[in-house]
């Protein structure tokens, strides 16, 4: 198991993976990455928009209407930090251990 001290070195980010059944037709990956922070990556396949970076940023207007509801499913790393009715955006743990350390002490 890795040491408190090398885990700060790690950048353990939030990622998921949306299926495209759940997104609106015609949705463009450049859409994606505008709402996104510079150092995160998106990549829209056949089967997926991944996104992954230590923020990032789900928009309703993305999502069909019945798949809106089933976006935590989507996520594979990371928490909800704040979830509205027309956005969701989800953080990487490396900033909830740092959220803790700093009410800690």
């Amino acid at each position: 198991m890795a040491s408190p001290a090398s885990r700060a070195n790690e950048t353990p980010d939030a990622s998921l993976e949306i299926p495209t059944e759940w997104l609106m037709p015609g949705l463009d990956l450049e859409t994606v990455r505008e709402a996104q922070r510079p150092d995160t990556t998106a990549t829209l396949t056949s089967e997926y928009l991944a996104l992954a970076g230590v923020e990032l940023v789900v928009e309703r207007r993305w999502l069909r209407e019945a798949n809106w509801r089933q976006i935590k499913q989507a996520i594979t790393r990371g928490y909800i930090y704040r979830n509205s009715a027309v956005q969701v955006t989800l953080r990487g743990e490396r900033r909830e251990h740092e959220r803790r350390g700093t009410k800690a002490a």
